[in-house]
């Protein structure tokens, strides 16, 4: 019977373990930690019904859908052969430097790294400006609203905190939160999640991670020739002080000092001159 309760708590321990974690700083500077949990087949289901609620109430409210979104961007000029030839072209050189940074040998220069993965974030901001210009018209599409509730409900379900309990009790819940940062943040997350993209997967993009072991390297560098220099000083301050030191012992003694002895006059002593002696006085 132990031994059942036992395993029991380590498969929940298991679960536990494998959840995905996430952060929010508040305000105070606090980290708070929140972590998001499988969905249940449940959870599935209704996160379903929710797309599916959704896109019927756009079509009955005259939203567009993604092909006829298209065609009116196309309509209006905004999508045409140019943008995209130029969009492939983007596509293809991003492609194409990628591949040139991640094979670049290990003896070439940081400098040719640096120049390419700088390329590459270019390239990368480029895309992402262009892919805008379709993006933000598509984002009120019937397909991405219902889209949109779909993620929302799953958010409701699956953010947990440490114990394993739900954050938002039900998806009513989650629509009234009033820290927006935290729903903002859960639902961000849970994207990411379902499309299988990390927390930090901006920062550890080829070019990024370039960049830093680059950074990392000057830094090392520049730290080593510090130290060089630092201890350079210190052995020339010691050699000094060596040579200080030889000099004061090779230098000669001063002279003894010799005192001056004071010469005694001979003769008499003061007072005593020869003078003629007086008569004694003499009686009348």
């Amino acid at each position: 019977m132990a031994d059942a309760k036992e395993n029991a708590k380590e498969a929940v321990q298991d679960i536990l373990d494998s959840r995905r974690e996430f952060t929010l700083e508040t305000p105070e500077n606090e980290i708070l930690h929140f972590f998001i949990a499988n969905p249940s087949g449940e959870d599935i289901r209704k996160a379903d019904w929710q797309y599916s609620k959704v896109y019927n109430q756009a079509i009955v409210d005259e939203f567009l859908t993604q092909s006829q979104m298209v065609d009116l961007l196309q309509e209006k000029g905004i999508i045409d052969d140019d943008y995209t030839q130029k969009l492939e072209t983007v596509r293809i050189s991003l492609g194409a430097d990628l591949f040139k940074l991640e094979t670049l040998m290990e003896n070439s220069t940081p400098e040719e790294k640096e120049a390419t993965a700088l390329e590459v974030a270019r390239l990368r901001d480029e895309l992402f400006q262009l892919n805008q210009r379709v993006n933000g018209p598509m984002a009120n599409t019937c397909e991405n609203l219902a889209e949109d509730a779909r993620t929302d409900f799953l958010t409701s379900r699956i953010i947990q905190k440490q114990d394993g309990s739900r954050l938002w009790k039900d998806f009513q819940a989650y629509r009234d939160e009033d820290n927006t940062a935290l729903s903002i943040k859960s639902r961000f997350e849970v994207m990411l999640w379902m499309q299988g993209l990390e927390s930090n997967f901006l920062e550890n993009t080829p070019e990024q991670t370039a960049l830093r072991q680059i950074a990392k390297t000057r830094l090392d560098q520049v730290i080593a020739e510090q130290a060089e220099q630092s201890a350079e000083s210190e052995e020339q301050a010691e050699e000094q002080v060596v040579e200080e030191t030889q000099v004061e012992e090779l230098q000669l003694p001063d002279e003894p000092k010799v005192e001056k002895k004071t010469k005694k006059r001979r003769g008499r002593p003061k007072g005593s001159k020869n003078k003629k002696d007086k008569p004694d006085n003499q009686g009348d």
